[in-house]
């Protein structure tokens, strides 16, 4: 068996290295920055006294490390703090509440660098090459454990950078600019001045170089990118939904059993799956209902979800809406190239949802005829985001036969 995982972990990493390989070629290089250049950059308080002040205010009397929203260095403060040296963050936009979120994450003062001086010269972007890059999936998997999303709003595909830029005139004694998202200032890279001669000697041993090594992530990446590790769904019977317990989210706390959303005119009904709200016209006009089911009601996530769904949302707290087995992705998800693309779509419409609670449960869809004409189809996600066919939805729909009731009317 030895010999196989070898060979495999070998096939992989020469494929992940060709990859990574390939993709530098769409990375567009660095130039230097220049002290005058950095120096003379505006830079804006967001304290709320909203002052407008040079660059060099933050270095020229003890020297500091400015971080230009590219590695989390809090870690250092500490020790930055010991030798007088400042630790500061700049960025480049302030949409939303990201300056907020971002202060929990970081233990220093933060400034708005609107002319973009810290990311310059020349602005570098990352589109969707990099996500084909394993670096980003790690780097993206290491945020998301410490609690941090971000944003790809505005600006957010800009590449950031680290500087440790010296009192007066010594300098730039340090440059880094992000390679990819999340890409980590590197252990060799320090500086002999010395003024700073240690303040990269404690930071964290790299985590994808060590998993290089060691071909633990490309035999991650291959598997995690098969179905082999999936828990296969079992089929739902229409009695176990029909007696599950529901409850209106619409502040009248109305208990109910499920079977009385389809008896009379057939219904779709979500499990936090996919979002049908483009298919509800369509819907009406054949009389079918279109319904959300959710496993939990957390701060304001049902008010926030009320945003993207067209259509009644109830709580289904016994989950019988998400499958007979109850399934969930946890690390597995994050090394998985579909669950990458489907965050990005939600994140560009605004929903970011929330991992609090059980937010790792798969949900599922399933369309239901009236009476016991039983579930037409039943679609059940394998990873965050995984859609039905919608014409999979069009043609179980047109299945559902009519009742008398509905007939008549």
């Amino acid at each position: 068996m030895e010999p196989v995982t070898r060979a495999v972990s070998n096939l992989g990493l020469t494929f992940i290295e060709a990859l990574q390989s390939f993709t530098e070629l769409f990375l567009t290089q660095p130039l230097c920055a220049t002290l005058s250049n950095l120096g003379e950059t505006d830079l804006r308080t967001l304290d709320g006294d909203d002052r407008v002040f040079k660059a060099r205010e933050l270095w020229e009397s003890s020297g500091a490390v400015i971080m230009a929203e590219a590695s989390g260095l809090s870690a250092l403060k500490p020790e930055l703090d010991k030798r007088g040296v400042s630790l500061f963050a700049v960025v480049k936009e302030n949409i939303g509440s990201e300056i907020d979120d971002f202060r929990a994450y970081f233990n220093g003062e933060i400034f708005l660098d609107q002319q973009r001086g810290f990311y310059g010269p020349q602005e570098r972007w990352m589109g969707a090459s990099g996500f084909l890059r394993a670096g980003v999936w790690l780097n993206g998997w290491r945020a998301y454990q410490s609690g941090y999303w971000g944003n790809v709003r505005g600006e957010g595909f800009v590449l950031g950078a680290v500087y440790v830029v010296g009192p007066g005139q010594q300098g730039i004694l340090l440059e880094h600019r992000e390679m990819e998202f999340g890409d980590k200032v590197n252990m060799s890279d320090r500086t002999d001045c010395e003024n700073f001669s240690d303040i990269f000697i404690n930071l964290e041993e790299d985590l994808i170089q060590r998993l290089l090594e060691e071909n633990l992530l490309t035999v991650y990446l291959l598997l995690a990118n098969t179905d082999l590790f999936l828990t296969k769904p079992d089929q739902t019977s229409l009695e176990t939904l029909a007696n599950a317990d529901l409850a209106s989210t619409a502040g009248d706390e109305v208990n109910f059993k499920a079977v009385s959303l389809w008896e009379q005119t057939g219904a779709i009904i979500m499990a936090e799956a996919s979002g049908l709200s483009a298919l509800k016209p369509e819907l009406d006009k054949r009389g079918v209902s279109l319904f959300a089911v959710v496993k939990e009601n957390i701060g304001s996530e049902i008010d926030d979800f009320r945003a993207y769904f067209n259509g009644e949302i109830f709580l289904d707290q016994q989950m019988c809406f998400y499958g007979v087995k109850r399934r969930t992705m946890r690390s597995l998800g994050f090394a998985r190239f579909g669950v990458w693309r489907n965050l990005l779509q939600v994140w560009r419409r605004g929903y970011h949802g929330n991992r609090r609670g059980e937010g790792f449960v798969l949900g599922g869809l399933y369309v239901i005829g009236p009476e016991n004409q039983g579930i037409l189809l039943e679609h059940h996600e394998k990873e965050f985001g995984d859609k039905a066919d919608l014409a999979a939805v069009r043609m179980a729909v047109r299945r559902i036969r009519k009742t008398e009731e509905t007939q008549d009317h």
